[in-house]
């Protein structure tokens, strides 16, 4: 059995079918690596290191069509009712980002881009919206208007509760195999990943993953320093000796310029008072992610986040670094 395994869990908005979209996240994350450590990625592969996908775009994907039918236009409906992106539909998109030269990472290549793509930077402004939103009184129902599947996550148990789920099932598990593990969040993933975490560390149904800690949390283009978003979280009512997860070792955070999820992009400042309890982290230099879309650039998309280098050598790091003493990460 495999001693390290990494979780992966995307982020907001309609999505493919589960099938297609790990197929995307996969093939993404493979290429990544590919750019900067064939042997982390032959590791993958040969299934040396084991990986999950948590997905939860089923959720997601009948709050957006119920709060915009018009959706269903383009996309398909599922054996279970569902409807959902089509299959196929960002492959010429993501064999265009895989075709980039790992070289071509650069601020002048992405000033190109801007140049010549139709760019979607423009929805920095929506996200903009979330923490004067927030903070008011109508504050709820209005960013379920705007960001409907977010505002269902924040503002509904039964929602939030279906979500974690997704990815506290697999975490477990590979827990309970005293894996060494490690999580890749995007987005909204982000959002559940920390509850997830801070519910398998503070509560007492949970009493046996107390003492286990994740050796590595990579967020990508997260919300989680936004204050309104903090406010929102699991943990954000508790007294002090109850807030933050406990289970973390390393939090590495890394944003991409224009990102309009990632609006403030630091999280050490935020979450300063985790370093206390034993959780490194590290808010990487911005970076410039290159996907191209039907619609236009958009800096915020995991396939892009994926394939970029700088976040493939944390994942590779990961990969090559000593299994724990116990093959686990124990506290």
């Amino acid at each position: 059995m495999p001693a390290k395994h990494l979780l992966l869990i995307h982020g907001r908005a309609t999505k493919p079918c589960r099938r297609e979209k790990e197929r995307l996240v996969r093939a993404s994350l493979l290429h990544g690596l590919e750019r900067v450590d064939g042997d982390a990625a032959a590791r993958v592969r040969r299934r040396e290191v084991r990986v999950t996908f948590a997905y939860y775009g089923d959720i997601n994907n009948r709050i957006m069509v119920e709060a915009e039918p018009g959706r269903t236009e383009w996309m398909v409906r599922g054996e279970d009712g569902v409807y959902y992106e089509k299959d196929g539909s960002y492959d010429d998109d993501l064999a265009r980002l895989h075709g980039r030269p790992t070289a071509d990472h650069s601020p002048r290549e992405y000033r190109a881009l801007l140049r010549d793509e139709n760019d979607l930077r423009y929805l920095d402004e929506v996200a903009s919206l979330i923490s004067p939103l927030l903070a008011g009184g109508l504050s709820r129902r209005i960013i379920r208007r705007l960001l409907p599947d977010l505002g269902a996550y924040l503002g509904s148990r039964k929602v939030g509760s279906a979500v974690r789920e997704r990815l506290q099932t697999p975490l477990r598990r590979a827990l309970d195999r005293s894996a060494d593990v490690a999580i890749v969040a995007h987005s909204m993933g982000c959002i559940a990943s920390y509850d997830v975490l801070w519910k398998l560390s503070h509560m007492s149904e949970y009493r046996k993953y107390h003492d286990r800690a994740i050796s590595l949390w990579l967020t990508l283009g997260s919300p989680l320093g936004e204050p309104a978003v903090r406010e929102s979280l699991y943990d954000a009512s508790e007294p002090a000796d109850g807030i933050y997860p406990r289970n973390i070792r390393r939090w590495v955070n890394i944003a991409a310029h224009d990102d309009f999820v990632a609006h403030d992009e630091s999280v050490a400042d935020d979450f300063r008072e985790m370093s206390a309890l034993g959780c490194e982290i590290v808010d990487l230099p911005k970076i410039h992610t290159f996907w191209v879309g039907t619609d236009g650039m958009n800096p915020h998309k995991f396939y892009g986040y994926l394939d970029h280098p700088e976040v493939a050598r944390q994942i590779a790091a990961w990969i090559h670094a000593p299994v724990p003493a116990g093959e686990g990460a124990r506290r």
